[in-house]
């Protein structure tokens, strides 16, 4: 059995499916601590994923798998999408400390801020 696409939304078959590289959505957040950067890079495994620190800027790029399918697609509308995005990291993070994780296709990165930064209760003391 086949099902023969050879054009949709004005795009042939032949064009219709080519790897690209787009920006992820991202959130970033900050608390007292640290900021967050939160990516969604659904369907790349953790080492399909590179991080990367130099001169202040924070680089990622996320990589689908390179394989050969279990089945073949005779159609496919799901793109493959190959991430990059490039952050630059404020001044009072420790860079030496990032850190990262994955969740259920989304990436949250650490970028802790130095300990000069954080928020601290200071002791009045009484000299009676």
């Amino acid at each position: 059995m086949s099902i023969a696409v050879t054009e949709k939304n004005g795009i042939s078959r032949a064009g219709a499916y080519q790897r690209r590289t787009a920006a992820p959505p991202v959130d970033v957040f900050e608390n007292a601590d640290e900021l967050l950067i939160v990516a969604d890079v659904p369907g790349v495994p953790n080492d399909g994923i590179d991080l990367r620190v130099e001169n202040g800027t924070l680089t990622l790029t996320a990589r689908h798998a390179d394989g050969k399918e279990e089945f073949p697609a005779l159609v496919r509308e799901y793109d493959e999408v190959d991430f990059r995005a490039t952050f630059r990291i404020p001044a009072g993070v420790d860079t030496s400390a990032i850190a990262a994780e994955t969740k259920n296709g989304t990436l949250i990165v650490h970028l802790p801020k130095a300990a000069a930064l954080k928020a601290r209760k200071i002791v009045v003391r009484s000299n009676d």
